[in-house]
């Protein structure tokens, strides 16, 4: 052979072994779409991609507020309301007790407590009724262990004629049957007794009543504590030697009951809408304060 013409067929040979099959090349410029292929006997399959789910954060409740009538009266429940927060991203519960600090006291515990339940990122406000109080004073009131703090002040007690009233030692204190006139008529030593008012004024007379209700013996309030008043004037009980039919008292068995009249002189000019009969005394533990509207 030739050896020119050899030279020609070998490098033809050799040339045609470099080439790579068009059909399995992807076209200039043209990534395709981005999956994971796998081989599955022979067949191509896309897997999606794994996508992972957030966790709710814990719930995360806390005392936001408390807050109480600016005054409540003696002897009488308040309510104390508290907003509660959630700040978490799942519901979660809420319990404790209501503390109270009076007059110059500690912080104590009392018998009302909050217990409910607090959606994820919702507030709520709850509702707690008081213990009754028996004296003036001020008050606050807080949840165990947390800081927002509600401020309230004791004040007298308002009633109508016939209401009654208990007192820190278990008497019940009552005024009733108001009448006026020119004169007072009492069953004295010696029988029926008349008695003008002082000074040309009038009469103004109610009946006191005092029972105890407690288990042991209590002393009820006396006349000096108890008088008519227009404003801040007082009209005090007028003592009458021999009137066996005024209040008197003092200790009493339980059960017991203490009833009379209460006479006094009040100003002609007086109207029973401007006057009240107030009880007021200060015991060991604090003042005490109730009074009794005489109304129209």
């Amino acid at each position: 052979m030739d050896r020119r013409a050899f030279l020609a067929t070998a490098a033809a040979v050799t040339a045609g072994c470099g080439q790579t099959d068009s059909a399995t090349d992807s076209p200039s410029g043209d990534d395709g779409p981005a999956t994971e292929t796998q081989s599955n006997g022979g067949a191509s399959t896309d897997t999606p991609t794994r996508t992972e789910t957030a966790t709710a954060a814990p719930a995360s409740v806390a005392v936001t507020d408390v807050s109480a009538p600016s005054t409540i009266e003696i002897g009488t429940a308040g309510a104390l309301s508290v907003t509660l927060e959630n700040t978490g991203g799942q519901s979660g519960s809420f319990a404790s007790t209501v503390e109270a600090k009076v007059g110059t006291g500690e912080w104590t515990t009392t018998d009302a407590s909050v217990e409910t339940s607090v959606g994820a990122d919702e507030t709520v406000t709850e509702t707690v009724d008081l213990p009754p109080n028996h004296y003036v004073e001020p008050g606050s009131y807080r949840l165990a262990n947390t800081e927002p703090v509600a401020r309230t002040r004791f004040v007298a007690r308002e009633l109508s004629l016939g209401d009654r009233h208990l007192l820190p030692n278990g008497i019940a204190l009552s005024f009733h049957d108001v009448e006026f006139g020119e004169t007072y008529t009492y069953e004295g030593s010696d029988g029926e007794a008349t008695a003008d008012p002082v000074d040309g004024d009038k009469w103004a007379v109610g009946t006191v009543r005092a029972e105890n209700q407690s288990d042991e013996s209590a002393r009820a309030p006396l006349v000096s504590d108890i008088g008519f008043f227009r404003g801040e004037e007082e009209y005090s009980f007028q003592h009458i030697s021999d009137n066996r039919d005024r209040y008197r008292g003092g200790e009493l068995e339980p059960g017991a009951v203490s009833e009379g009249d209460l006479p006094a002189s009040v100003p002609v000019s007086a109207e029973r809408a401007d006057l009240r009969v107030e009880y007021s005394e200060r015991l060991d533990a604090g003042q005490v304060t109730v009074y009794w509207t005489l109304g129209e």
